[in-house]
């Protein structure tokens, strides 16, 4: 368990001054690989110093920062790291992620220290990016159900750590999966409830021992008996404020979306009127890769909800979640 301000400054480029490179300031007092400064342009710099003597593939498809290996000396290398814009919100965004990458990758060395913090640059890269765009109707409902399974059925049996852990965030995969199970959450305007929407070949396929689709219906709400996206958000992120480690993990799977989302995307309240899940087993109706005709690519179709609900396994979902 790590405590931020043990170990970070808040603002990491505090008190460095323009065109500081290639000098520069320790990010983490636990390691002295890890620095940050700042460049002729004023851009923020975070880079990473180390022994390699091999050469190090540079990931070149990061829009919203520029990566370069640089030859120190005797037989280090620098991994150059530098940010090309500042987002609304100053240096946080950015602090948050380049101290998040030193913590996930302080175990690596050479090439594969190197390798790792720009895998973790890739994984921040969508929180890194400014959004001008607000959420559409369908991301909101989607995310608000998402936030409110994890908050109201995940954590309800299993601790929020690994609750966030479990969580693939908004753009995974598969929604949630706990060890042997995995969960599609699905969530419709109640107006809407008669379908439900599959937007991939991939969605329902079963990569886990078993797969579950969970269908929330929701309807708007006054704000006395509702719930909104904010409330879920900062529920979720004062569960785990006292792990950094976890905090971080959270903002990078659910902090793009959450900062698209408008003032009154963010305060608009739901109420989850019914939750139904289904069990995804043989004879369940689905579209997958290997049962579509060759020459289709890819696929959205809805389902019934009619058509599913022999599989219904909703009265043991407490179950389902508590042992997966």
């Amino acid at each position: 368990m790590y405590d931020e301000r043990d170990i970070f400054k808040d603002d990491p480029w505090d008190d460095i001054s323009i065109n500081t490179y290639p000098s520069g300031h320790r990010l983490y007092l636990k390691d002295e690989r890890f620095w940050v400064s700042r460049n002729s342009a004023d851009q923020l710099v975070f880079y990473v110093q180390d022994v390699c003597p091999t050469v190090v593939e540079v990931a070149n498809n990061l829009s919203s920062v520029d990566v370069s290996i640089e030859q120190y000396q005797n037989s280090e290398k620098r991994l150059v790291c530098t940010f090309l814009e500042l987002p609304d919100s100053g240096n946080q965004k950015f602090g948050l992620a380049i101290k998040s990458i030193a913590i996930e990758s302080e175990k690596f060395h050479g090439a594969k220290l190197f390798l790792k913090v720009q895998k973790e640059l890739k994984d921040w890269s969508s929180f890194l990016k400014s959004n001008t765009d607000n959420l559409t109707r369908s991301e909101l409902i989607g995310f608000w159900g998402e936030l409110y399974v994890i908050a109201h059925k995940i954590m309800q049996d299993h601790n929020p750590i690994d609750a966030i852990r479990y969580w693939a965030g908004p753009k995974g995969k598969k929604d949630i999966t706990l060890n042997s199970i995995a969960i599609e959450v699905k969530t419709t305007i109640s107006s809407q409830s008669k379908e439900i929407k599959i937007s991939s070949l991939d969605q329902l396929d079963s990569t886990t021992e078993k797969l579950y689709l969970m269908h929330l219906f929701i309807n708007t709400a006054d704000k006395e008996n509702g719930i909104s996206l904010d409330h879920l958000y900062e529920l979720i992120r004062s569960s785990v404020q006292h792990d950094f480690a976890i905090l971080a993990l959270f903002i990078r799977k659910a902090g793009s979306m959450f900062e698209k989302a408008g003032l009154k995307q963010k305060e608009e309240p739901f109420i989850c009127s019914e939750l139904n899940m289904y069990e995804v087993r043989e004879g369940f109706p689905r579209l997958l890769r290997n049962n579509v005709p060759m020459g289709v690519m890819e696929a959205k179709y809805s389902l019934s909800v009619a058509s599913v609900k022999a599989f219904c396994v909703t009265k043991n979902i407490r179950d389902i979640i508590k042992n997966g």
